[in-house]
C-alpha cells in the first residue's frame, strides 16, 4: 500500500505542476455549464432538476477523462523515466493502481466542483435527492471504468495522442450505443443493454439502484487494469 500511495502523490503532484490539471478541469467545467446553462437552460423548465447537467457531465466525460490518463505512462515511456521507474523494487501493479487513482482523484474533483449546482437549485424549489445521489453515483462508476480504460490505452502506447484517441475510441463506442436501442434486435438487446454505459447511467440518473450496473463497471474497471499491468509488465521483459 505504501508504494501505491507513494506512486499516487507523484502523479497527483505531477498533474498540478504541469498545465494539465488547470487547463483540462476549467474546460470540462466551462463545457458543463454552458452546455447546461444556456443550450438547456434548466431554471427555466419549471422542473427542479439536474438530469441535463448529469447527461452532459457524462458526454464530456469522454473529454476529460482520455485527456487526464493519456499521459500516465505514454509519456513517461517516450522519456524513458518509465524504465527508471520499472527498476525501483515496485509492483507493476502497485504502478497502475497509483497512477489510476491518481487520476480517479481528479475525476473526484471535478465532480466535487459541480456541486453549488445541486445545492443551489436546491434553494429553488423541492429537490428530489434520490435522482441527484443516483445520477453523482453514474457519474463516479463512469468516471473510474473511463479512467481505467484510458490508463490501460496509456500504457499500450508511447504517444499521448494514440492514447487519448484510443481511449475515446474504446469509451465512446459503447457508451453510444445506448442511443441506438431502438434499433438492436430483441434477441440481443438485454446483451446490448448491459454492454452500454449509457444504459446503466441513464437508470442511475433516473434514481434507479441497479446492483448489475456497479458488477459491470466494477469489471470494466478489472479487465481494463489487469491489460495495463500486463502491458507494463510485457514492457519489463522487453
Amino acid at each position: 500500500m505504501g508504494n501505491v500511495l507513494a506512486v499516487f502523490r507523484r502523479e497527483l503532484a505531477s498533474a498540478f505542476d504541469s498545465p494539465l490539471a488547470y487547463i483540462v478541469l476549467p474546460v470540462y467545467l466551462s463545457l458543463v455549464a454552458v452546455f447546461t446553462l444556456w443550450f438547456q437552460d434548466i431554471w427555466s423548465q419549471g422542473v427542479v432538476s439536474l438530469r441535463a447537467l448529469f447527461s452532459w457531465s457524462a458526454i464530456f466525460f469522454l473529454l476529460l477523462v482520455p485527456a487526464l490518463t493519456m499521459r500516465l505512462f505514454a509519456e513517461e515511456r517516450r522519456t524513458g523515466s518509465l524504465e527508471l521507474l520499472l527498476t525501483l523494487p515496485i509492483s507493476d501493479t502497485q504502478v497502475v493502481l497509483g497512477k489510476y487513482l491518481s487520476a480517479l482523484a481528479l475525476i473526484a474533483l471535478a465532480l466535487l466542483l459541480t456541486l453549488p449546482y445541486p445545492l443551489t437549485l436546491g434553494t429553488a424549489g423541492d429537490l428530489d435527492w434520490g435522482p441527484i445521489l443516483g445520477g453523482y453515483l453514474g457519474l463516479v462508476l463512469l468516471g473510474a471504468a473511463f479512467c481505467a480504460i484510458g490508463t490501460a490505452a496509456s500504457a499500450t502506447t508511447a504517444n499521448q495522442v494514440v492514447a487519448f484517441l484510443l481511449s475515446v475510441l474504446l469509451c465512446l463506442v459503447p457508451f453510444a450505443m445506448g442511443f441506438f436501442l431502438v434499433q438492436v434486435p430483441p434477441a440481443i438487446l438485454p446483451v446490448v443493454q448491459y454492454l452500454s454505459f449509457d444504459y446503466h447511467f441513464d437508470a442511475l440518473a433516473r434514481g434507479v439502484i441497479d446492483t448489475r450496473a456497479v458488477v459491470f463497471h466494477g469489471a470494466v474497471v478489472a479487465v481494463a487494469l489487469h491489460v495495463a499491468t500486463f502491458a507494463l509488465r510485457l514492457r519489463r521483459l522487453a
